[in-house]
């Protein structure tokens, strides 16, 4: 079978644990080199995913005639720079979120994806996982105005961290936020005419997105309110026509809307997957919490959940799943519901490998994303709503 020859630039703890194994299990795809500057990574790397070659050097990938695809996994600071140099090398490039970091940089990635045939994809998975894309088919046969009310909650996340200062001055609804703003306009079809922030210091904030029909995406986002082992994401949406609401990707609640009915969806561990789909998503949510308890001398925010009933009628199959799993590392361990990685991800490559021309979020929807949040963040600034343009480069 014909594949896709593939070039890692950063192999940090998310492409480790989401993109490499992808990579790894897809069979038109080849993970032809990795470049990284640990080398006990690299090693690891060797032995799971057996390289051509690995390297502490960027620019061998970029010198490869071999490589057609390149994924750019490192810090956000360095995002735009290996943007545009991957595409200025012939390259199609898969960069992760956000794409860059101020408008100059914007304006430069923009550039090099006009000047280039290669295609450029953000890691805006979001658009791609299963209960986003089942709740679009839905949504597209209800009437305007909607009125979406998003939250994303992270105690515990990036600036909780100890040790880790790389975020302290960098705004959360720029490097996470990213995906829900460019999560906005894949729903909403259109950017706003209006946006308004409020929040603290710390930056628990509420956003106001306004619309010409009427519709609103509300947006709260937190950085050190909120708890663990409640859903991270959670959305509702309403129309006159009846409502949607759903729960970390697991579970999607359909309401008034005849013809209809309620889903669940395989968390990314699918080997979960037939007790989640039985019981639902408080059993993914207990599973969870008893995987994830023993970490609490990682994180003391780690506090189990005690369920109000008494007698749960998977907490054999639970009890199985910890003894099991007690001795993985902790990340091997981390349940996480389909967030769209892997389907985004495929289907760039495939685009790659066809020449045909993928739909994944480009640079136009990077810089929208950006733009977006740069324009909440003034708004807070200033304490009042402001007028949004989407500008093009």
């Amino acid at each position: 079978m014909e594949q896709v020859n593939v070039g890692f630039i950063g192999a940090g703890s998310f492409i480790s644990r989401i993109h490499l194994p992808t990579a790894g299990e897809c069979e038109f795809i080849k993970i032809r080199a990795v470049a990284d500057l640990d080398p006990e990574r690299l090693r690891a790397h060797e032995e799971t995913y057996a390289p051509d070659y690995t390297t502490t050097d960027y620019k061998k990938i970029l010198q490869d005639p071999e490589i057609r695809l390149v994924v750019v996994g490192t810090r956000q600071d360095t995002h735009a720079r290996l943007i545009v140099e991957s595409l200025d090398a012939g390259k199609w490039v898969w960069c992760e979120k956000p794409m860059c970091e101020t408008p100059e940089e914007e304006a430069a990635v923009i550039a090099a994806e006009k000047r280039n045939p290669g295609r450029l994809a953000i890691g805006f998975n979001r658009r791609f996982a299963p209960a986003i894309v089942k709740t679009m088919e839905i949504l597209r046969k209800l009437p305007r105005p909607w009125i979406v009310n998003y939250r994303l909650q992270s105690k515990g996340g990036y600036k909780a961290k100890k040790g880790d200062t790389f975020y302290v001055d960098r705004p959360h609804v720029i490097y996470e936020g990213c995906h829900l703003l460019d999560l906005s306009k894949f729903i909403m079809g259109s950017a706003p005419e209006r946006v308004f922030m409020s929040g603290t210091k710390d930056e628990n904030d509420i956003a106001i997105l306004e619309y010409a029909d009427g519709s609103r995406f509300l947006l709260t986002i937190t950085s050190h309110a909120g708890a663990i082992f409640l859903e991270k994401e959670m959305m509702e949406i309403y129309t006159s026509e009846g409502a949607l609401s759903m729960r970390d990707f697991i579970e999607l609640k359909v309401r008034d809307i005849p013809g209809e009915r309620d889903y669940l969806f395989a968390p990314k561990q699918t080997a979960y997957a037939p007790l989640v789909k039985r019981w639902g998503y408080d059993c993914w949510e207990l599973l969870h919490s008893e995987i994830l308890t023993p970490d609490a001398k990682l994180n003391p925010a780690l506090v189990q959940i005690t369920p109000a009933f008494e007698e749960i009628p998977y907490a054999a199959d639970i009890a199985k799943i910890c003894e099991e799993t007690k001795d993985l590392h902790w990340e091997a361990r981390n349940l996480l519901g389909d967030k769209g990685w892997g389907e985004a991800f495929r289907h760039f490559a495939r685009a790659c490998l066809d020449g045909t021309e993928p739909l994944t979020a480009d640079g136009k929807a990077g810089k929208f994303a950006n733009d977006l949040g740069f324009a909440l963040l003034e708004s807070k600034k200033q304490g009042i709503p402001l007028p949004f343009t989407e500008r093009d480069l």
